[in-house]
């Protein structure tokens, strides 16, 4: 297993393949990916396989696919399949805003997805679009698919949506889903500023009532089983203890590696020209991963 400079051993690849999305979330940090001054092609299926070779040489076992929206991509259930060919890749998730969820679903099972996050933010609203109202279909077809676990991700904003966690969590359990509670990081002052809502007092309120509490290896993140439910809570804003047990590594949509979700200064472009140039690449990108909350 390959470890940072920080002692931190790497065993999760984040893997943007697209910056194109159906919608336009204003919290929404594309995977800290929203520099419109490189507009670089989209990286090809036969440069993904590139990356998940090297990376699971280096013990990489777990890869995300996100965006964007990955099911723009005309191309998804092949990246998918090309992917889960490579033996040492063991889990392979998706991201998605579930709009078009109900038509791959069973593709993508099929051809290797184990599992997937779908944003639903809202029971209905106006103002948030990832609601149950538009995305219970793919939410539906993901259960009947077997894609196991699924994750409800559910951004908390003030004043618009944190009245309705405990009617999500009635709708996780409807569908055996993990409700994902995800406090809003800055992307843009103002709105920040706005909307956001701490979770901590959630949190502990979840701890109380909690029959069982289990500590994830990623980031140590607790999910509080709570009457039937079970409900993760994410807090990386200022979060030390997040940013300290971070094990991932990012590559962007165009190709470059992205070490920190928070920083733009350090990315690492992608010499493709080789199994030998990729590999190089990734290591100079994984050295380059410093904490970035102290």
């Amino acid at each position: 297993m390959v470890k940072d400079t920080c002692g931190r051993e790497i065993t999760l690849m984040r893997l943007s393949v697209t910056q194109k999305c159906n919608l336009n979330c204003p919290y929404c940090h594309r995977e800290g990916d929203g520099d419109k001054n490189r507009c670089g092609k989209e990286i090809s299926v036969s440069e993904i396989k590139g990356v998940m070779r090297a990376a699971s040489e280096l013990g990489i076992k777990k890869v995300k696919i996100t965006g964007g929206e990955p099911l723009l991509r005309n191309d998804i259930v092949e990246i998918v399949k090309e992917i889960s060919e490579i033996e040492s890749i063991k889990d392979i998730s998706m991201t998605t805003n579930g709009f078009f969820l109900d038509k791959f679903a069973y593709d993508l099972k099929n051809n290797g997805l184990n599992r997937v996050n779908i944003g639903c933010d809202s029971l209905s609203s106006s103002i948030l679009q990832k609601n149950i109202g538009n995305i219970e279909k793919g939410l539906k077809s993901a259960a009947d698919a077997g894609l196991n676990p699924i994750k409800i991700n559910m951004v908390v904003l003030k004043g618009i949506n944190e009245s309705e966690i405990g009617k999500m969590m009635e709708i996780s359990k409807r569908y055996n889903a993990i409700l994902q509670l995800i406090e809003l990081i800055p992307t843009g002052k103002i709105f920040f500023d706005k909307f956001f809502f701490s979770l901590e007092g959630i949190e502990k309120e979840l701890e109380r009532k909690a029959s069982k509490v289990f500590v994830r290896d990623v980031n140590f993140r607790k999910q509080y089983f709570v009457d039937g439910a079970v409900v993760e809570v994410v807090r990386s804003h200022l979060n030390r203890n997040f940013c300290k047990n971070c094990r991932k590594i990012r590559i962007t949509s165009d190709g470059f590696i992205k070490p920190c979700l928070m920083k733009n200064d350090n990315l690492i472009k992608i010499n493709f020209s080789s199994d030998e140039e990729i590999m190089k690449s990734l290591m100079a990108g994984i050295n380059k991963r410093e904490i970035y909350y102290k």
